[in-house]
């Protein structure tokens, strides 16, 4: 299952994915699920995850790089995500991305 809001680029005002997925990977579960739209950051990564993502989808950052210094700099947008997300990780006591939780999370809606 990919959940996505393509960027809030197709309509403006859209619901972000990170407001949604967890009730969708709670309902569609044990089916993979994958998040796209807003991921931009290691800490978005993160974020996904511990809202039951399996995996991410990184778009526009990549254009970005690519558009910017080409092959080299998609290669440094990845290195940089990946640092970002191993930071997060140590900073939130996890030593995979297996241990993200929804604890990790904090609701600022409620």
């Amino acid at each position: 299952m990919i959940v996505s809001n393509h960027g809030s680029r197709q309509l403006d005002g859209v619901i972000p994915t990170a407001m949604v997925i967890e009730a969708i990977a709670e309902t569609v579960a044990p089916a993979a699920v994958l998040v796209d739209g807003g991921i931009r950051t290691g800490r978005d990564v993160l974020r996904a995850l511990c809202l039951g993502a399996h995996a991410v989808l990184v778009g526009r950052p990549y254009l970005w790089a690519l558009a910017i210094a080409g092959e080299p700099g998609v290669a440094e947008l990845l290195a940089r995500m990946q640092l970002e997300l191993e930071n997060a990780l140590a900073l939130t006591g996890c030593r995979s991305p297996a241990e993200a939780d929804r604890s990790l999370v904090v609701d600022w809606t409620a």
